[in-house]
């Protein structure tokens, strides 16, 4: 029987001599060989069959051996654990490893080596090995690890910020809510919201909107602590996650710890941000709740964070709240919160009710004022309970494209009736720039309506403010195609003279509270006169609103205001009894009339 020690050498023996073996090594750069390990731990290669170590180290110096230009060529720093394996095969332990080989072309390659050691009967250590070039499937497998760190990346950071985003957050702040756990410790969560960041987009671009949102992430950093976590909400809203000191062991300490951050967060966002050459000022409010006193889960907390923001908004923004656990307005608004974005942005739920604009002399209605109602259940709220969240929550820029299109809608259905009237409607300040008023234009053009039948109106607070150069033009441009334009609430704000012939208005509406006082106060009836005079001089046409009496009625056609509206005529109605109002309303007795026309 063959000695089975010897099998191994004469089987490479034989199949050194092999050509087809040499030439399919070759091939797929992979070497078989056979060493001898001696005592000292020099080795020598007896048997190597491939292409040749040039395919592994490029062109070997002539005056170096194989096994010397081998070792020259192990990488520094994979030098340690190769050796360790050198050593475990001394020992007769099979090895298994990757290195790398620098070799003589200048050219990093990496070496898959199996060694498998075994002693013939007179005490020889002989390796059998295999080695193979890897390079290739070294250099996909961290490509591919790469790509996966790329996509683990995306998937836990805001791809505009690169804070980590809400899902990055929420597994923190698990985690974080775990330590505190076996820690006996406390965390705060921060809830950011910039005060009129849609305004800013509107104005200035969402290019410019993602500027300023990368700066404010930047400064969030900078008044963070090097622990803390800063992460993206979504929108204009940015969450911190911050330990509190342990030694403060109760809940007020715990609140007296967290209160700073939320104070030098306002801080460092109060200094202007430089957007398209221009100083732009922001706030935030920020609500803060703390764990384990405030929720004790994440969602809970992050839910608790968000009331106390909606609480700090409530209460003039730029400032900062704490949750307040026996405080149930702040939840009923966020409820609130989410059925108005379910009914703005379903389309449902949104109703227009209309009130008249009555020629006062004669009493015939000539056009109605568009007013939004919100159905919220068995509730049919008056835009003063909702316009202010939807402000909050981003929905007033959707609401009012929802109120252009269904005004339209209606004022070409009562077109097509035979009733032609002058619509009105409200825009918020965000909607004062080029693109909205030009869809403005578009949206009345659509429906086959005369601009000069659609009238916009603006507070007047809202658009004095407005100085951008670029609007000019483009208000002439309104002014000519037929565009009315109505400054609300005139007597409430501060006007130029000059700004009002420059903005091209059409009408000033007289703010109700002077109406109101006209029977009982002096000066209201100056202001109101005043109001009507500057009106006419400037080629404009006042109108009166909140009229609720005839003496008011009498008082203003007597000062020449010939519009108005209020509840003497008639309150908002819905859309289809306006056509009967209008065909059926009273007027006022000729003789009457004509002294107030006197």
């Amino acid at each position: 029987m063959t000695n089975p020690d010897t099998q191994p050498e004469a089987l490479a023996q034989a199949l050194a001599t092999t050509d087809v073996l040499q030439r399919v090594a070759g091939t797929v750069a992979i070497h078989l060989y056979e060493l001898e390990l001696n005592p000292d731990g020099s080795y020598e290669c007896h048997s190597w069959i491939g292409a040749g170590l040039e395919r592994l180290l490029g062109p070997v110096p002539p005056h170096l051996s194989p096994e010397e230009a081998w070792e020259l060529a192990i990488h520094p720093e994979d030098r340690e654990p190769y050796d360790a394996a050198y050593e475990a095969v001394q020992r007769g332990e099979p090895i298994e490893l990757e290195y790398r080989l620098v070799g003589f072309d200048g050219v990093t390659r990496w070496a898959w080596d199996r060694m498998r050691p075994r002693r013939t009967e007179d005490g020889r250590l002989f390796v059998d090995g295999i080695v193979a070039d890897v390079t290739e499937r070294r250099e996909i497998t961290e490509e591919l690890a790469e790509a996966n760190r790329k996509l683990a990346h995306i998937a836990y950071h805001d791809p505009l910020t690169d804070l980590p985003n809400r899902i990055s957050f929420e597994e923190r702040l698990e985690a974080a809510l775990s330590d505190c756990g076996s820690q006996g410790s406390a965390v705060a969560v921060l809830f950011v919201d910039l005060d009129n960041f849609k305004l800013i987009n509107d104005s200035f671009g969402h290019a410019a909107g993602d500027e300023l949102l990368c700066a404010v992430a930047e400064r969030l950093r900078r008044a963070t602590r090097p622990g803390d976590v800063v992460a993206r909400h979504g929108g204009d809203e940015f969450l911190i996650l911050a330990a509190l000191d342990p030694r403060r062991d109760d809940e007020g300490g715990h609140h007296l710890a967290a209160e700073p951050l939320a104070t030098r967060v306002r801080q460092v966002l109060r200094t202007p941000f430089v957007l398209c050459g221009v100083e732009i000022y922001v706030s935030a409010s920020v609500g803060i709740s703390l764990f384990p006193y405030d929720a004790e889960d994440a969602a809970t907390l992050l839910k608790h964070a968000d009331v106390a923001m909606y609480s700090a908004k409530q209460s003039g923004r730029d400032g900062h709240r704490l949750y307040d656990v026996d405080g149930d307005d702040p939840l009923a608004q966020l409820s609130m919160a989410g059925r108005l974005r379910e009914a703005v942005e379903g389309g449902s739920g949104l109703v227009l009710h209309y009130q008249p604009l009555v020629r006062l002399a004669g009493g015939e209605v000539v056009g109605v004022e568009a007013l939004i109602r919100w159905q919220d259940g068995d509730q049919l709220l008056p835009p003063a309970s909702f316009l202010p969240l939807a402000e909050r929550i981003g929905l007033l820029g959707l609401m009012s494209e929802w109120v252009l299109e269904e005004a339209c809608c209606q004022a070409s259905s009562w077109r097509r009736e035979g009733l032609d009237l002058v619509v009105s409607i409200n825009v918020p300040p965000s909607f004062w720039q080029p693109t909205a008023m030009r869809h403005v234009l578009a949206t009345i053009n659509a429906f086959g309506l005369e601009s000069d039948h659609m009238m916009t109106e603006l507070t007047e607070s809202a658009l004095m403010a407005d100085t951008r150069p670029g609007m000019d033009p483009l208000l002439a441009e309104f002014h000519r195609r037929g565009l009315r334009l109505a400054i609300d609430d005139f007597g409430t704000g501060h006007s130029s003279l000059g700004r009002l012939h420059q903005m091209c208005v059409s009408a000033l509406k007289i703010d109700r509270s002077f109406v109101h006082d006209l029977e009982n106060d002096s000066s209201a009836e100056v202001i109101v006169t005043s109001i009507i005079q500057l009106a006419r001089n400037l080629g404009l046409e006042p109108v009166a609103e909140g009229i609720e009496t005839a003496a008011q009625r009498d008082f203003l056609v007597e000062r020449g205001c010939e519009f108005g509206q209020g509840f003497y005529f008639s309150p908002p109605v819905a859309a289809d009894e306006i056509p009967a109002l209008a065909r059926g309303m009273k007027r006022v007795e000729p003789a009457r009339a004509q002294r107030a026309v006197a």
